[in-house]
C-alpha cells in the first residue's frame, strides 16, 4: 500500500512540474526567438495577415468553458472542506450522543434483562405462597371429590338418604296403623261388651222359657256368642315400636354426621401438610434471594460501564476539542488555497473579458501574469492535494476499511480482540473495559459483537453474558435438591387413612334398623283375617227370630223378637264398623309388609355399598391422594417452569437487544468516513481535475491567446505603420534610409473591428 501511495506521490509531483516546465520552456524560446523579432515585424508589415479570427474567437469560447469548468471544481473543493469542516465540528456532538446512547442502552438492557429475571421470580414466589395457603381448596377438594367419586360414598348417602325418606314414610305407616288398631281396640272394648250384654240376656231368656218351649230355646247357642278377634298384640309389637322410633331422626343425624365427617378431610390436607408447606415457601424464598444476588452483577456492570463512558467522553472531549482546532487551521488553509486558485480564474476571465474588447494588450499581459500565478498555485495545489491525499488514503486504509469491513472486521478483531497489539498485558478491549471487577469476564470477538448487533440479537447472547449471570443454572428448579425433597414429603404428608364412610354407631344402627325391620307381619294379617265374633250375628238374628215365630208363650216370642232387635243394632253400629277397621288394617299391614320387602333390601345393598365404599378407600385411598398430590406439585413446578420459559426467551430472544449498538457504531463510522474522510477525499479528487486541467487545456490556452493576442498587436502597429508610410509619399521600390527614419508622431488610432 505504501509504493501505491508513493507512486501518487510521484505522479503528483510530476503534474505540479508540468506547468513551470511548460512556461520554462516557452520563456527560453522566446529568449531564442528574440533576434528573429525585426523579421517578423517586417514580414507582418509587408505582408499583413488578412485571414479571418474566427480562430481566435473559438479558443477564446474554448477557455471560457474551461475557466468555468475549473470554477466549479473549485466550488465543489470549497463544498468538500465546509462539509469536513462541518463534520469536524459535529465530533464532539456526536460523540458525545454517542456515549449517553451507549450508557441509556446498558441502562436499558440491564433494567430489561432484570425485569425478564426477578420480577417473575417474584411472582413466583407468590404464586407458590397463594397455592399452598389455598391447599385445602387445591389438593383437598380435589382428593375428597375423587375419592367420593370412585368410592362411591356419595351415591351410598344418598341411597341412605333415599332410605330416610322411605323410613319416614314407613314410621308415618306404622303410626297410621297403630292409630287404627287403637280405634279398633276402643271399638273391639265397646262390641265386646255389648255382645256380653246380649249372651247374658239370651241365657236368662233361656232359663225363663217354660218347658214346652224349652226344646226350641235351647236351640239358641251361645256358645260362640262373643267378640274372638284381638288387636292388643300389634301395639304391643316391639319391632314396630322400634322402627318407628329408629328411623328417621337417629338415621337422618347419622347420615349428616358421615357427611360432615368425609367433608373435613380438606381441612385435615391442610394440617397434616402445614410443616412441608412452610419448608417448600422457604425454599423458594431462599431461591428467590440467591437470584436476586445473582442480578445485582448487572447493576455492577453497568455502573462501571457508564462510569467509564463518562470518564471517556470526557478525555473525548477534549481530545477532539483540539482535534477540531487543528482541523479550523486546515479549513483556513484550504479555504486560503481555494481562494487563491478562485482569484485565479477570476484574473483569467477578466483577461477574457479584456480580449474581446480592444483591450487586447491588457488582455496579453493579464494572460501573462495569470499564467505565472497559475504555475504558483498549481505548485501549491499539488502540494495541497499531496498532503490531503496522504492524510484522506491513510485513513481510508487504515481506518475506513477496518470500520467498513463487514460481515468480516478482521482488522478491528486483530487490534482488539485478546491478544490486542494495542493494549497492554495482551489484553483485549472487554478485558479494559471491566478490569476493576472481580470475576467479570467477557470472551467474545468484536466481530462477532459487530455482526450480531447488526442482526439485532439480545445482549445476553451476543456478549456471551452466561459465564457471568448463567439465567439457565439460575433457572434450573429441577436440580434445587431441597425443593424437590419438600416435594416428595409433601406426598407423604397426606394421609387419608382416617376417612370412615361411617362411624361404628353408624354402622349398628342401619344393622338394628335391619333386625327392627325383620317384622313378620303376617302372623298378624292372618290373626285379622278370621272373623270378628266367633257366632254369625245375621243368622243369629234369624234363628232368633223364627225361634220367637214358634214359641207358644207370647212373653218369650216378644223378649225373643226384642233380643232380635238388639243384636241387629249390634250388628250395624258395633260389628260392621269393626269388620271395616279389620279390612283396613289387614289393607294396611299388607301394605307396609309390601313396603318393609324392598327397604330392607336397599338398605342390604347400601350396607354393602359402604362397606365396598370402605374397603376402596382403605386400599385406594392413598392411591388416590397420591394422584392428586402429584397434579398439584406439578401446578407448583408449572409455576417455576413458566418463569424458566419466560427468563430464557426474555434473555436469549428479546431483553436488551442490541442494535443501538450498531447505530451508534454506523453515527460514528459515517461521521469519519462518509463525511470527513470522504469530503477530503472530494476535495484531492477536484483538486487533481483541476490541476489536470490547468496543465492540459488551461495554461495552453492561455498561452496560446496571448500569443494570438501579440500577434494581433504587432500586426496592428504594423499596419499602422504601413499606412503612414504610404502617405509621406515614399515609393515603394525606394530603398529605406535609417538616418531618415522617424517615429510617428502618436498611436496609430484603434481598430473598429467586429468585437
Amino acid at each position: 500500500m505504501e509504493s501505491t501511495f508513493l507512486a501518487f506521490i510521484i505522479a503528483f509531483a510530476c503534474f505540479a512540474l508540468v506547468i513551470p516546465i511548460y512556461l520554462l520552456i516557452l520563456g527560453v524560446l522566446a529568449l531564442l526567438s528574440g533576434s528573429n523579432h525585426d523579421d517578423e515585424l517586417e514580414t507582418g508589415a509587408l505582408f499583413p495577415d488578412a485571414e479571418p479570427d474566427c480562430n481566435d474567437k473559438s479558443v477564446v469560447i474554448v477557455t471560457f468553458l474551461v475557466v468555468l469548468l475549473c470554477g466549479s471544481l473549485i466550488s465543489g473543493m470549497v463544498l468538500s472542506n465546509e462539509q469536513s469542516r462541518m463534520a469536524a465540528e459535529d465530533s464532539r456532538n456526536v460523540v458525545s450522543c454517542a456515549c449517553t446512547d451507549i450508557a441509556a442502552w446498558l441502562s436499558a438492557a440491564a433494567r430489561e434483562l432484570h425485569q425478564g429475571l426477578v420480577p417473575p421470580i417474584d411472582m413466583v414466589l407468590y404464586a407458590y405462597k397463594n397455592d399452598l395457603k389455598n391447599v385445602d381448596t387445591l389438593l383437598g377438594d380435589p382428593i375428597q371429590q375423587s375419592i367420593a367419586s370412585e368410592s362411591g360414598i356419595d351415591f351410598v348417602l344418598d341411597s341412605l338418604m333415599d332410605i330416610v325418606i322411605e323410613s319416614k314414610e314407613l314410621s308415618s305407616k306404622i303410626t297410621s296403623l297403630r292409630n287404627y288398631t287403637m280405634k279398633a281396640r276402643s271399638l273391639a272394648s265397646v262390641a265386646s261388651d255389648r255382645i256380653q250384654e246380649l249372651r247374658r240376656q239370651i241365657d236368662n231368656l233361656k232359663k225363663l222359657c217354660n218347658t214346652k218351649d224349652a226344646p226350641l230355646c235351647d236351640t239358641i247357642n251361645t256358645n260362640t256368642l262373643k267378640l274372638q278377634m284381638q288387636f292388643d298384640s300389634i301395639l304391643h309389637e316391639p319391632q314396630l315400636l322400634d322402627l318407628r322410633a329408629l328411623g328417621v331422626e337417629n338415621l337422618t343425624q347419622a347420615i349428616s354426621q358421615a357427611r360432615q365427617e368425609f367433608q373435613t378431610l380438606p381441612s385435615a390436607i391442610l394440617v397434616q401438610t402445614e410443616s412441608v408447606r412452610d419448608d417448600v415457601i422457604r425454599d423458594i424464598e431462599v431461591r428467590r434471594q440467591m437470584v436476586h444476588n445473582s442480578a445485582r452483577v448487572l447493576k455492577n456492570i453497568v455502573r462501571h460501564l457508564t462510569s467509564g463512558l463518562r470518564s471517556l467522553a470526557h478525555k473525548l472531549e477534549g481530545g477532539l476539542e483540539r482535534l477540531e482546532k487543528y482541523d479550523y487551521w486546515r479549513w483556513i488553509l484550504m479555504l486560503a488555497c481555494t481562494v487563491a486558485f478562485a482569484c485565479v480564474m477570476l484574473l483569467i476571465f477578466f483577461a477574457l473579458l479584456c480580449g474581446c474588447g480592444n483591450a487586447k494588450i491588457h488582455a496579453k499581459r493579464t494572460l501573462q501574469v495569470s499564467s505565472l500565478w497559475l504555475c504558483l498555485v498549481s505548485l501549491i495545489l499539488w502540494c495541497v492535494i499531496s498532503a490531503t491525499f496522504l492524510i484522506a488514503g491513510h485513513a481510508e486504509v487504515f481506518i475506513c476499511h477496518a470500520l467498513w469491513d463487514s460481515p468480516q472486521y478482521s482488522t478491528l478483531s486483530s487490534l482488539l480482540d485478546r491478544p490486542s497489539p494495542l493494549l497492554q498485558h495482551n489484553e483485549g478491549i472487554f478485558d479494559v473495559l471491566l478490569r476493576e471487577l472481580e470475576n467479570v469476564t467477557i470472551e467474545v470477538s468484536v466481530r462477532d459483537v459487530l455482526r450480531d448487533c447488526e442482526k439485532n440479537r439480545p445482549a445476553y447472547v451476543v456478549f456471551q453474558l452466561d459465564k457471568m449471570l448463567d439465567v439457565n443454572k439460575e433457572t434450573s428448579y429441577f436440580e434445587w435438591e431441597e425443593l424437590q425433597a419438600d416435594l416428595d414429603r409433601l406426598s407423604s404428608a397426606i394421609d387419608v387413612g382416617f376417612l370412615k364412610t361411617i362411624s361404628f354407631n353408624f354402622n349398628r344402627l342401619l344393622h338394628d334398623i335391619l333386625d327392627i325391620s325383620d317384622v313378620n307381619m303376617t302372623k298378624y294379617r292372618l290373626e285379622y283375617d278370621g272373623p270378628v265374633v266367633g257366632k254369625d250375628l245375621p243368622s243369629l238374628i234369624d234363628q232368633l227370630e223364627n225361634v220367637a215365630a214358634q214359641v207358644t208363650d207370647l212373653s218369650t216370642a216378644g223378649r225373643l223378637e226384642t233380643l232380635a232387635s238388639r243384636t241387629q243394632k249390634l250388628h250395624s253400629a258395633n260389628i260392621k264398623p269393626l269388620e271395616q277397621l279389620r279390612a283396613n288394617l289387614v289393607f294396611r299391614l299388607t301394605e307396609l309388609e309390601l313396603q318393609l320387602i324392598p327397604f330392607r333390601r336397599k338398605l342390604n345393598i347400601s350396607l354393602s355399598h359402604i362397606h365396598t365404599a370402605q374397603f376402596y378407600i382403605n386400599n385406594q385411598g392413598h392411591i388416590i391422594a397420591q394422584k392428586k398430590v402429584s397434579t398439584f406439585v406439578s401446578r407448583l413446578v408449572s409455576h417455576t417452569a413458566g418463569w424458566r420459559t419466560h427468563v430464557l426467551t426474555s434473555a436469549g430472544k428479546h431483553a436488551g437487544k442490541c442494535r443501538p449498538l450498531f447505530t451508534v457504531y454506523s453515527a460514528i463510522r459515517s461521521l469519519l468516513c462518509t463525511k470527513y474522510v470522504a469530503s477530503l477525499h472530494g476535495w484531492w479528487f477536484c483538486g487533481v481535475l483541476l490541476g489536470i486541467f490547468w496543465f492540459t487545456t488551461l495554461t495552453p490556452l492561455c498561452v496560446k491567446l496571448w500569443r494570438s493576442f501579440g500577434k494581433k498587436i504587432r500586426a496592428l502597429e504594423t499596419l499602422n505603420l504601413t499606412s503612414l508610410s504610404s502617405q509621406q509619399g515614399t515609393p515603394a521600390t525606394a530603398v529605406c534610409d535609417d538616418n531618415n527614419w522617424s517615429a510617428p508622431p502618436g498611436p496609430p488610432p484603434p481598430r473598429n473591428d467586429s468585437w
